[in-house]
């Protein structure tokens, strides 16, 4: 049992506050500036902001997958998020709310540091451990989760149950639990931690048989009513059942099974790697700590490959338990010492110190001192500019699907859907194609998965291109599918860079004209080609040069390069026959290096030739 709370020691609320107020600024800077700049690379930011904006215009259907609000995750949060949205927009609101809220949470979590270990240094402490949590800086800075709100009220109501003000305590786990069905979980444990002291257990009881009763609903009667078919609870626990009621049959019917999923090197490091900054000391008070076995047990057993690290927002709720479990761990070793307490305390602050610094550099996204920070994902880089453009280019009002990347900027729309688009009808599709510069001048471009994804979108004859900005392509339904290819592939003025000629590469091509002109950094290529009969979706392009070698059964230059007809915009298998076509790459060789003589070759995607009657390749006159 713990003893009484020791007398309250002057907290230094200002320089707290201020230490906090600092944390939030630099969070919410960082996480804006990540958001402006495009590199929300995981859908979750766009994911609770379509849903936030939804509750405040009264929409609790997510497009995105296709559920309704009160399966995804019951967070009654989202609705006062949701009015404000109506006011500011909801993306950057969200951000700074989040936080906002994690650093706030320092304060109570220091109140409670300062008061057990009572030592001046001990507040100080404790903050700079909490925002050196690998977790912490992750969660402030990436994405949104109202499992992160969460984190405020829990600190709340760590330092009101300290102080032994339990009622408004127990209000502030109410708050918690509303931010998120599994929060309750942690509430639930709370009230068990409370029920271990005899003055507070029959409030810990009532806390724990309402907080288990309430995720209880959600599990068995809210979740299976309103849950996508394929949504996180299979993506996280598939592997257990496919409902929340074969999940939680499975953990008792096959044991040994689930012993095994949990006896790998990650999961049997995870815990470790959770007290390593609290330097093992809240293993000295572990009542505090069993709130945290419901976040870490739901991460142990999920299949997800982020769970179980601890930089991941998976590990949020278990921050608040394990600095609390750590003053009261530090205290104990304080009030065991006797005249040298002090002493006691101070080594017990540095080693918690030297802990959380570790993990910081191990796993931690804080400026200077964290080993995953990444300058680039706050800076404007090369796309910036096209994506401005491509979210100032579609309609508010129209359905949308797009890349992960681009979604929070769009979310606030009643039909948003992540790419690859659905098989339903949708007003616009926004395909990247980043990954064209990855495979550049390589015939691997063409089987890739995500070329494969972008060419076979652009066959379905209901969209056209509607616009291309940058690495992006804008496809509109009902847009006509040729419309993009006028005065740039097809029904173009003369173009004086391209000498005439005429070669069949076999009897459903004609060169009808080609030339070349220096560029900074190698040569422009202009080929004038004539179907002689319809093209296949695949077709692909090749250019050679240097001096011929043997290969196989052919004979082939030193250099290729291999590329897609017509940047890739306009398929091939809309090009008819009779008709002159202009296409055009950068080569990465010299004018004098294609002096020697510049071979064209016409492929399908596995690398044969266009037609098996035609040559493999064609000199250039």
């Amino acid at each position: 049992m713990d003893p009484p709370p020791p007398t309250e020691e002057r907290f230094p609320w200002s320089r707290v506050s201020n230490i906090a107020l600092g944390a939030a600024a630099l969070f919410s800077a960082l996480a804006l500036a990540r958001f402006r700049t495009y590199h929300n690379e995981t859908f979750d930011l766009a994911f609770y902001t379509r849903l936030v904006w939804g509750a405040g215009h009264g929409d609790f259907y997510n497009p995105m997958v296709g559920a309704s609000l009160w399966g995804l995750h019951l967070s009654w949060v989202l609705l006062p998020l949701g009015l404000l949205g109506r006011l500011v927009p909801v993306a950057p609101m969200l951000l700074v709310v989040q936080a906002v809220c994690v650093a706030a949470t320092a304060i109570p979590l220091a109140r409670v540091a300062a008061r057990r270990v009572g030592h001046p240094a001990a507040a100080y402490a404790c903050a700079g451990v909490y925002f050196l949590l690998p977790v912490v800086g992750s969660i402030a800075t990436y994405e949104f989760h109202p499992s992160s709100l969460a984190l405020l009220p829990l600190g709340l109501a760590l330092d009101l149950l300290d102080q032994r003000k339990t009622r408004p305590a127990l209000w502030c786990l109410v708050l918690a639990a509303l931010c998120r069905e599994d929060v309750a979980l942690c509430t639930g444990l709370v009230g068990v931690a409370m029920a271990l002291r005899r003055d507070q257990r029959r409030a810990g009881l009532l806390v724990a048989l309402v907080s288990f009763a309430y995720f209880a609903l959600w599990l068995l009667v809210i979740a299976p009513r309103f849950l996508p078919r394929a949504g996180s609870l299979q993506l996280h626990y598939g592997h257990l059942g496919a409902s929340p009621a074969a999940i939680v049959a499975s953990l008792f019917k096959h044991p040994l099974a689930v012993a095994r999923e949990l006896a790998t090197p990650v999961r049997l490091l995870y815990v470790p790697r959770l007290l390593v900054p609290v330097a093992f000391t809240a293993l000295l008070a572990p009542r505090w700590l069993l709130p945290a076995l419901a976040p870490v047990g739901i991460n142990l057993l999920s299949q997800f490959p982020t769970a179980p690290q601890v930089h991941s927002h998976y590990a949020t709720l278990t921050v608040p338990f394990l600095l609390v479990a750590s003053a009261h761990g530090v205290g104990r070793l304080v009030a065991r010492a006797g005249v040298w307490g002090d002493r006691q305390a101070l080594a017990a602050l540095a080693a918690v110190t030297l802990g959380s610094l570790h993990m910081q550099h191990r796993a931690g996204s804080l400026p200077l001192l964290g080993g995953r920070f990444e300058r680039n994902a706050f800076v404007a880089d090369a796309r910036q500019a096209a994506l401005d453009t491509l979210v100032d280019l579609l309609p508010r009002d129209a359905s949308v699907s797009a890349p992960d990347h681009l979604l929070p900027h769009l979310a606030e729309r009643t039909r948003l859907f992540r790419s690859p688009p659905p098989a339903r009808r949708i007003d616009f599709l926004v395909l990247s194609t980043d990954h064209r510069a990855l495979y550049a001048g390589r015939q691997e471009l063409w089987r890739s998965e995500e070329e494969r994804l972008v060419r076979g979108t652009l066959s379905r004859r209901k969209y056209g291109v509607f616009a291309v900005v940058g690495p992006y392509l804008v496809l509109r339904v009902g847009w006509p599918t040729r419309s993009w290819a006028r005065t740039r592939y097809v029904d173009f003025d003369p173009d004086p860079r391209a000498r005439p000629a005429h070669c069949e590469a076999g009897p459903s091509l004609t060169l009808a004209g080609w030339g070349m002109s220096p560029t900074p950094h190698g040569t422009h290529v202009v080929l004038l080609l004539v179907p002689t009969r319809a093209w296949p979706l695949d077709l692909g392009f090749e250019l050679g040069w240097g001096a011929m070698r043997p290969h196989l059964d052919r004979q082939d230059p030193t250099n290729t390069y291999a590329f897609q007809p017509f940047d890739g915009v306009f398929l091939p298998m809309y090009a008819r026959p009779g008709e002159v076509l202009r296409t055009e790459i950068d080569l990465p060789a010299t004018t004098a290096e294609l002096a020697g003589g510049l071979y064209f070759g016409a492929r399908r995607i596995d690398g044969s030739r266009l037609d098996p009657a035609g040559p493999h390749w064609l000199p250039l006159p």
